[in-house]
């Protein structure tokens, strides 16, 4: 049964790759999907195709052919002085191997980010492409949820938890992470004025993504979702209605979660006698200096643990230990060209999603991409919070985020220079057709010549 699966799998991608050649946006989508659900880890057959390097190539191919300019909107502009940084960060890195092999591996990144910006050109896409991230975060969440009753589990500081099923979910704490930052996409689509079927997909996406986060016992994650709670009912002055019905719902919730996770979430009050914290903290010192032995650079992408475990660490016996901070690990590794860079990104992202929120109200924008920059500002805030005590700082979701948010600036630009209906026509086109050079005279000529006559 796994080698049928696997067949139906790898023709599966062979299909969409095949259509991506004219239709490159559905390169993209099939390429973020095996990026998330990695093919070659659930069928190890499924490895020696290197399903995922294919990809990136049949999707470069494909921009090549129809002509695709890439985009660089200020956000991805940001985004890339971020990446110079990492780069910046080699020479004099600790171990600078690791940091090539890091630098090389975020590339994937990357190219997601731009593909993303130039690929999603109508909000039609946008749309679709945001269906696409939510549901693989929700199989992802399913599928360790699955496991965990199965009795496929981690036991860590005294209780079960569940863990990603692949590499892409990962331990539980980078799972339960990943679930509570896209939750704001869940809520995104159960807001009002969307279709009743996407209203309903965000329900239950909520419920999966609440069930995941209770059984990886990730106290963060847990308390990310409170955080969002509030948020949602003090964002709008509408949602203050909801008050009595949070009021009474979590308590309920406190009710039915299982008691080994009560009381993993209690601990925190004892957070100073925990032994995990208290190295935790050693950890952070450890960035510190880091910090002021470069403080230019820091130890480079990806040394942070090899440098404190071999070099940096404050106390005895020595740990060879991550940040658990996205803070520490930006001063430790990046230094001050990496910390300023993300934090002109993360600022330049809300700058961004305020201006595009006024405007798209303006405009009468469809309410899915108008509630957008909100909902990509809450996972920005997500995961600002976590990263308290999570080294989320090369997680694709930041930078995703800013992709698509670059790629809505860009429908208002194409709006003035009326070419987002043109956009919207070249679907209509024949796929042997090149969309080099289409000017709104053109498409129409195609778009009425290519329709059946009546």
């Amino acid at each position: 049964m796994d080698g049928v699966f696997a067949v139906l799998i790898l023709l599966t991608i062979i299909y969409y790759m095949v259509r991506g050649f004219s239709k490159p946006y559905l390169g993209l989508f099939v390429l973020t999907a095996a990026l998330e659900l990695q093919p070659g880890e659930l069928y190890p057959v499924l490895g020696y195709f290197h399903i995922e390097r294919v990809l990136v190539l049949a999707l470069t191919v494909a921009c090549f052919m129809q002509g695709k300019k890439l985009r660089f909107p200020p956000i991805t502009k940001a985004f890339l002085a971020f990446y110079g940084a990492m780069l910046l960060g080699i020479p004099m890195a600790f171990w600078v191997g690791n940091s090539i092999g890091t630098c090389l591996q975020f590339f994937e990144t990357v190219f997601c980010v731009l593909m993303a910006v130039t690929l999603l050109e109508t909000e039609e896409q946008i749309k679709k492409y945001l269906v696409l991230m939510l549901s693989l975060e929700l199989w992802l969440g399913a599928s360790a949820v699955y496991m965990y009753h199965m009795g496929v589990r981690q036991f860590a500081m005294g209780i079960d938890r569940a863990e990603g099923l692949t590499s892409a979910g990962g331990d539980p704490n980078t799972l339960g992470i990943t679930m509570v930052v896209s939750m704001p996409l869940a809520f995104l689509m159960m807001q009002k004025g969307n279709p009743k079927r996407l209203r309903i997909f965000g329900l239950i996406a909520v419920a999966i993504s609440l069930v995941t986060i209770i059984t990886t016992g990730s106290r963060t994650a847990f308390a990310a979702f409170l955080l969002l709670l509030s948020m949602i009912v003090f964002s709008k002055k509408q949602n203050l209605k909801f008050i009595p019905l949070v009021v009474l719902a979590l308590p309920l919730l406190w009710l039915v979660i299982p008691q080994q996770y009560k009381l993993r979430y209690e601990s925190v009050r004892d957070a100073d006698e925990d032994e995990s914290y208290t190295n935790r903290l050693l950890s952070w010192q450890g960035g510190i200096k880091m910090f002021e032995h470069n403080p230019l650079t820091g130890v480079g992408p990806g040394n942070y643990t090899f440098a404190n475990g071999s070099l940096y660490w404050p106390g005895n016996p020595r740990h060879w230990l991550n940040a658990h901070s996205l803070y520490f690990k930006l001063l430790g590794e990046l230094g001050a060209s990496g910390t300023i860079t993300f934090f002109a990104y993360v600022f330049m992202l809300f700058r961004l999603n305020i201006r595009l929120s006024k405007r798209f109200r303006d405009e009468g924008r469809d309410p899915f991409i108008a509630n957008f920059p909100r909902s990509c500002s809450f996972c920005i805030i997500l995961l600002l919070f976590t990263g308290y005590s999570a080294h989320n700082l090369y997680r694709s979701t930041w930078f995703m985020m800013g992709a698509i948010s670059g790629a809505a600036s860009l429908l208002a630009v194409r709006r003035e220079a009326g070419e987002e209906k043109i956009m919207a026509k070249t679907e209509l086109l024949p796929p042997w057709l090149p969309r080099r050079e289409l000017t709104a005279e053109t498409v129409n000529d195609v778009v009425i010549s290519a329709q059946p006559l009546a």
